[in-house]
């Protein structure tokens, strides 16, 4: 009788398994459009967007290298980089590593600049260039 008995127990254990499964499928399901619902569009990797409209939050994501690859772009210096945004050189270089993240008002500068052609980022360096000396009068 214990060979029969082991069949009703498997019998049963999988009957069990089975509702159990069965009670636990669309709660899954609930719990995964809840788990989307909360991501929102932050859930992917957002899509790096040039300039901002103004009047609005700048949306534009920079990540380290991409900070980095701006400058060296530009060929220029990290101090005379961070004079663009009123910061140091060393905070340009934690910005390229990655240790602090740029203030607002940056990201919609860089922004700005990133979407610069070569023509517009030399009249920018050429102004920027004449009001150094007048500075130091």
């Amino acid at each position: 009788m214990s060979g029969n008995q082991s069949k009703v127990d498997d019998k049963l254990r999988r009957l069990v398994r089975e509702e159990v499964e069965a009670a636990i499928r669309p709660l899954r399901k609930q719990i995964a459009e809840l788990k989307k619902e909360l991501a929102g569009p932050e859930a992917g990797k957002p899509e790096k967007q040039g300039k901002a409209v103004s009047g609005q939050k700048s949306t534009a994501v920079f990540e380290a290298e991409d900070i980095a690859r701006l400058r060296k772009k530009w060929k220029l210096k990290r101090d005379v980089f961070g004079e663009f945004f009123g910061v140091s050189g060393e905070e340009i270089r934690s910005w390229e590593r990655g240790g602090n993240k740029p203030a607002p008002r940056s990201l919609e500068l860089l922004a700005h600049i990133r979407g610069m052609s070569r023509k517009e980022r030399v009249a920018l360096l050429e102004s920027i260039a004449a009001e150094k000396p007048a500075e130091n009068l």
